[in-house]
C-alpha cells in the first residue's frame, strides 16, 4: 500500500504543474513596438494597433509571474491611460455655462461700481497685471478727471456675451452706454474685455476702463 502511494505521489505533482503552468491558467500579454520603437503591452488584443497586429508577440504568463517585468509595465501603460483619459475629461468638463454666468455676474458688478463712482472697491476688481501698472489712487484719480460717465442703469450694459477660452480666461463683449460728465446724449460703443478668474474672483483689465471713451 505504502509502495503504491510513493509512486502516486510524482504523478500528482506532475498534474499540479501541469495545471499550474497551463495556458489556460495563464494571462495572455500582447507585445508590439510602434515606429517610434516605444514598447507596448496589453492584455487585451483590441487594444492593439490593427497595423502592429501581426508583428505583436503573444505571451502566457502564469499567475505566479503577476510580479514579472512585462506586467508591470503593463499595469503602468495602463495606469497612465487612464490618468490621460481623467485629464482629457477634466478638460473637456469645463461647464461653460457656469463661467459664463459667473463672467457676467462679475462684469455687471464691475460696471455698476464704476456707475456709482465707487473706484477704490473697483480697483478690486482689476487684475494682477493691471494693478501693477497703475496704483489705486492713481487709479481713482483718472477715473474721476475722465470727462465720461456711465449711462442709466437701463442702458449702461447690453448685449454681453461670453468667449470662454479656458476655466480662467474669458473675454466678455457687450455694448456699452457712455455720457459726457458735463451732459449731454448717451452713446454706445461695443467693447471688448479681457477676464481672468483670480483668487476666486473673475477680474478686469483696469487700463480698459480708463482708456474708454466715447
Amino acid at each position: 500500500m505504502m509502495r503504491k502511494v510513493k509512486r502516486a505521489w510524482p504523478l500528482t505533482g506532475a498534474l499540479i504543474l501541469f495545471f499550474m503552468y497551463s495556458p489556460s491558467w495563464a494571462e495572455r500579454v500582447y507585445k508590439w513596438v510602434d515606429e517610434k520603437g516605444t514598447v507596448h503591452f496589453s492584455g487585451d488584443e483590441s487594444d492593439v494597433p490593427e497595423k502592429y497586429r501581426e508583428q505583436a508577440e503573444k505571451k502566457s504568463l502564469p499567475e505566479e509571474a503577476g510580479q514579472s517585468e512585462e506586467k508591470a509595465k503593463l499595469r503602468k501603460q495602463h495606469g497612465k491611460g487612464t490618468k490621460d483619459r481623467l485629464a482629457v475629461k477634466e478638460k473637456g468638463g469645463v461647464d461653460k455655462n457656469k463661467i459664463e454666468s459667473d463672467v457676467i455676474d462679475s462684469v455687471k458688478t464691475i460696471f455698476s461700481l464704476w456707475k456709482d463712482e465707487k473706484y477704490d472697491v473697483l480697483y478690486e476688481y482689476g487684475d494682477q497685471k493691471s494693478r501693477r501698472a497703475v496704483n489705486r489712487e492713481d487709479f481713482k484719480h483718472r477715473m474721476k478727471k475722465k470727462g465720461i460717465k456711465l449711462a442709466s442703469s437701463w442702458e449702461t450694459i447690453r448685449d454681453i456675451q461670453v468667449d470662454v477660452k479656458s476655466a480662467t480666461l474669458g473675454y466678455v463683449t457687450a455694448k456699452i452706454g457712455f455720457k459726457p460728465t458735463q451732459g449731454g446724449e448717451t452713446k454706445f460703443r461695443t467693447e471688448t474685455y479681457r477676464m481672468s478668474l483670480e483668487g476666486g474672483k473673475w477680474k478686469i483689465n483696469l487700463t480698459k476702463l480708463l482708456t474708454a471713451k466715447i
